[in-house]
């Protein structure tokens, strides 16, 4: 908590400084506008003075009191602008400036997203001591993206895009209505009120030669943009009063956005903090931050901000511009100061899937059926997002887990319980503990179906050797129902004879031969494009334990003699030694790594060979 303090405290002094850096900047203002006056009247003085018979320095006085007095007229629309933003931000309700942005209020009767969102704002405000805010969302914003914002009578307003509720999971959600809880404690909103009347009052002084075209600083593409220096007819003449006030303007609206990006920058790193300090998570911010970047590199075009307002956003998308404009840090350093580490193209591109996913899930109103589509869908994960989503599923010990791994054998078999019933396959009592996990196998995600066959069989180990031989009778019948082992069947079943069959140790794997041939074998056969089969049966061999092994045999992986043959080779193979089956581990792994991107199928059963061998 010091830390905070003494940051804060560097926020209060901060504040200070931009409020001085503002009075500076008007004065600048008037000075520069006084100067250009002067430096006009001055230079068509002598043309005057010979007209008139007159000395120049008749005029000098004059004109001094008409250069004095014309700067105060554009200064005096600075400060009128100011003030008039802050008094309208002011009696402006949060809800208003909400709705003003593009959002919507949330609607979590209607929508289960929704309502998971508005029960986190719940969860931060409880745990954070603030009100809670009204909830609303952006409905076009397909971006990662969120703000808070304070109005009248103390009134508040969180909103975050469609995008980061599709896209998000929720530890990613919190992270980033954390971080805007760190606003809220850390008094930005009344800060951020300031510096969008701050910014909007320079602003002004760059718009008000051209009330029908807006000149403004461009930070997407040029430094300035002064199509106002035109006349606002069909007239292609300049208009030399109008390009000064631009120009001047211009630069003066550039030193308010510089001061705007300065100030924010830091408020935003403190949002960042903030956003661990309440969720003790660094992991989530990293990855929703990681998953907005992905969205940036492939094509999502987020909703641009006001320019004003843009300091108060969670992301605000600059690619390509220069630093000292950038409002916040770059989501490179962002990531790094949180311990991302850097982001390679493949992290991306797994990143994007696990969005795609992510936003399947959220809309799928069936989600047995999106299971059965899914074990048919040809559809390939990258491996980097199979890994990084195995090793995020955690179940809870189930009350019966032998009935659980049961119903995953009726699930993926597509026996229905009727079936089984009336074949006598089970007794009824442990059939009706089958049904009541069914419900849960079936509202499980495909890809989350992994881990979980792995947590059942853990989970059954305390059950004694009987037990054991009669759910392994259960299992072998529903087997024989469905006269046709499945993917998942085979790698479930693998599952369960290696939670039998303890590791052993030997030593004289060449004896083993034709097993990891065979294993092999059964890998390269599992991808039938595979145009270089023989070059990757060799580079397996080659990664491996070295043995005199036969040319690569094409196999059948759909058979289910093949795949049985498959468990009982790997039954036997885990009997070697660990250095040994980590050998062949490790080789099957690079092999994979090759392939980038597994189907469902492939993934369950890399899973089960993983558990066979280790």
């Amino acid at each position: 908590m010091t830390t905070f303090r003494a940051k804060h405290r560097e926020a209060d002094v901060a504040s200070r400084r931009l409020q001085i850096a503002f009075w500076l900047g008007a004065l600048a203002s008037y000075l520069t506008y006084s100067l250009a006056c002067a430096l006009t009247l001055f230079g068509v003085s002598p043309i005057i003075a010979a007209v008139t018979q007159d000395g120049p320095h008749t005029f000098s006085s004059l004109y001094l009191h008409i250069s004095l007095i014309a700067g105060l007229i554009p200064t005096a629309a600075l400060l009128i602008a100011y003030t008039d933003m802050q008094r309208k931000m002011r009696a402006t309700s949060a809800d208003e400036q909400a709705r003003a942005l593009g959002a919507e209020l949330a609607c979590p009767e209607k929508h289960r997203a929704d309502r998971l969102y508005t029960n986190l704002v719940a969860e931060m405000s409880a745990a954070s001591g603030n009100a809670v805010p009204a909830t609303y969302i952006q409905r076009n914003d397909d971006s990662i993206n969120a703000f808070v914002v304070g109005g009248a009578d103390g009134s508040l307003a969180l909103t975050v895009s469609q995008g980061a509720i599709d896209s998000l999971t929720r530890d990613e959600l919190q992270a980033v209505i954390a971080h805007e809880y760190g606003h809220i404690e850390n008094g930005d909103l009344a800060i951020y009120a300031r510096l969008t009347a701050m910014v909007h009052g320079y602003y002004i002084i760059s718009d008000w030669p051209n009330r029908q075209e807006r000149i403004h600083t461009a930070p997407e593409a040029n430094l300035f943009d002064l199509r106002g220096i035109m006349r606002n007819d069909d007239s292609p003449d300049i208009s030399i009063p109008a390009a000064a006030f631009t120009i001047l303007g211009s630069i003066l609206y550039l030193y308010g956005r510089l001061l705007q990006a300065a100030f924010s920058r830091r408020r935003e790193e403190m949002a960042d903090a903030r956003a661990v300090q309440y969720t003790r998570n660094p992991d989530a911010l990293v990855s929703a931050l990681k998953k907005a970047w992905a969205l940036q590199e492939n094509g999502i075009n987020p909703r641009r901000p006001p320019r004003d307002r843009a300091h108060i956003y969670f992301i605000h998308y600059q690619s390509g511009l220069n630093r000292l404009l950038r409002t916040h840090p770059p989501l490179r350093e962002r990531i790094k100061t949180w311990g991302g580490g850097d982001v390679s193209a493949r992290e991306l591109e797994a990143l994007l899937f696990d969005i795609q996913q992510q936003a399947r899930d959220h809309y799928e109103t069936d989600p047995v059926q999106r299971g059965k589509s899914a074990l048919a869908s040809p559809v390939a994960y990258p491996l980097l997002s199979l890994d990084r989503t195995l090793a995020a599923q955690h179940f809870p010990a189930p009350a019966d887990p032998a009935a659980a791994l049961i119903a995953l054998y009726i699930y993926h078999s597509g026996a229905s319980p009727f079936d089984i019933e009336q074949n006598r396959v089970i007794p009824p009592k442990t059939l009706d503990a089958a049904r009541n996990a069914l419900a849960t196998i079936e509202h499980t995600a495909p890809l989350a179906q992994i881990p979980l066959l792995g947590h059942l069989t853990r989970a059954t180990a305390p059950l004694s050797e009987a037990q054991k031989n009669t759910l392994e009778q259960h299992i072998q019948r529903l087997i024989k129902l469905d006269k046709h082992l499945s993917r998942y069947e085979l790698a479930a079943y693998i599952c369960w004879r290696a939670s039998r069959c303890p590791a052993g140790h030997a030593s004289n794997y060449r004896e083993q031969r034709d097993a990891i041939t065979y294993l092999y074998d059964y890998l390269i056969s599992d991808t039938p494009d595979d145009d270089e089969a023989q070059e990757n049966y060799q580079r397996l061999l080659q990664n491996s334990l070295p043995i005199d092994a036969p040319p690569h045999t094409l196999l059948d992986t759909a058979d289910h003699k093949t795949g049985l043959q498959l468990c009982r080779h790997l039954e036997t193979l885990r009997q070697l030694d660990h250095t040994y089956r980590k050998a062949l581990l490790d080789a099957i792994n690079t092999y994979y790594q090759r392939l980038e991107k597994l189907t469902l199928p492939q993934a369950y059963l890399r899973y089960a060979i993983q558990q066979a061998l280790t």
